[in-house]
């Protein structure tokens, strides 16, 4: 018998996990990636700034595991050099700026940045980034995807598809195939967005924390990037507005946004003003409503959906997610 042939779509933690679990059952495995390097809400941007080179890990913050096989993965990232604890000050800040230190758990980060641990997770798999997949056709088993410059790969025996639900339904919408449980679900999710602003402030500040969660005000989060293990260059931080905040000014320019920002950090906090800065949106960033399942298939049982936006927000979740789907495309 031939060997069977995957396609995943989407090189993040829910990617790189049904990859794992689907070239252990014997498959033969590709991904690809519309991104120029893995790592999605885990990715790291670098950036040449007036104080120098630095890095930032503008999405997820810091990982936490649960659960057996997440726990694993982690160990295996940090044997590897590519994973660490971070150990810096967090704390909890209220609307009348009373802080509380955050309750005490083991929180990992990327060496030298997030992406690492993803990088860590695709080792030895055959991974294509700048390829954006825009359909699939064909039927169960017999699957040819299809990209945006008109490329097509296969045929493909499983698909597996870690898009986000907007991105999703476009992608089904577009497809071969009886999809209509896999869109319903997609559509009743709701993810919030989320703006991140990068900043080199133009003097090095102690603010007596090196991670904040916040409450009140545009602010919901402010990282000190060079308190964590494998970051070096000049005094950096990460700062998070609120979901709400967020998609109030979903469509306004990255640079107001980054004044904003900066300037809340200012007042509230006396994070001095930057001499560099960056605004991202994040528009698929946290998972308020999920359907609660791992996974979803097609009635062929041969192309299937995974993602943390199916089980929550955690990114653990996003792993739980892309290895059961993996396991269950092999059975």
């Amino acid at each position: 018998m031939a060997r069977q042939s995957a396609a995943v779509i989407g090189a993040g933690l829910a990617g790189a996990a049904a990859a794992r679990a689907l070239s252990a059952r014997g498959l033969g495995v590709v991904l690809f990636d519309k991104g120029r390097g893995p790592g999605g809400r885990m990715s790291t941007r670098r950036a040449s700034t007036p104080q120098g080179d630095v890095s930032f890990d503008h999405g997820a913050q810091f990982l936490t595991a649960t659960g057996e096989s997440f726990n694993a993965l982690l160990t295996e990232a940090h044997t590897a050099g590519a994973a660490d604890l971070w150990s810096g000050r967090t704390v909890s800040i209220d609307r009348g700026g009373n802080a509380e230190a955050l309750r005490d758990k083991t929180r990992w980060v990327g060496v030298p940045g997030m992406s690492a641990i993803v990088k860590s997770a695709l080792s030895g798999q055959d991974v294509q980034f700048g390829r954006r997949a825009v359909k699939v056709c064909g039927e169960g088993g017999d699957w040819l995807v299809h990209f945006e410059n008109g490329d097509t790969e296969g045929p493909f025996h499983k698909v597996v598809l870690t898009l986000p639900p907007e991105q999703l339904i476009e992608f089904l919408a577009r497809s071969d195939g009886d999809f209509s449980t896999m869109i319903a679900e997609a559509l009743a999710a709701k993810l919030s967005p989320c703006w991140a602003v990068m900043t080199v402030p133009e003097a090095e500040a102690d603010l007596g924390f090196d991670g904040a969660k916040l409450l009140g005000g545009a602010l919901r989060w402010m990282a000190r990037m060079t308190s964590r293990p494998g970051q070096t260059g000049p005094d950096s931080w990460v700062l998070h507005a609120s979901p709400d905040w967020s998609e109030a000014f979903l469509e306004h320019d990255p640079d107001t946004v980054a004044r904003a920002l900066t300037e809340e950090a200012f007042v509230r906090f006396g994070l001095p003003l930057p001499v560099w800065s960056q605004a991202h949106r994040w528009r698929y960033a946290l998972v308020t409503e999920a359907p609660g399942t791992p996974f979803a298939l097609d009635p062929t049982g041969t192309l299937g959906c995974a993602g943390d936006w199916r089980l929550g927000p955690r990114a653990e979740f996003a792993w739980d997610s892309g290895d059961a789907l993996g396991d269950a495309l092999a059975d």
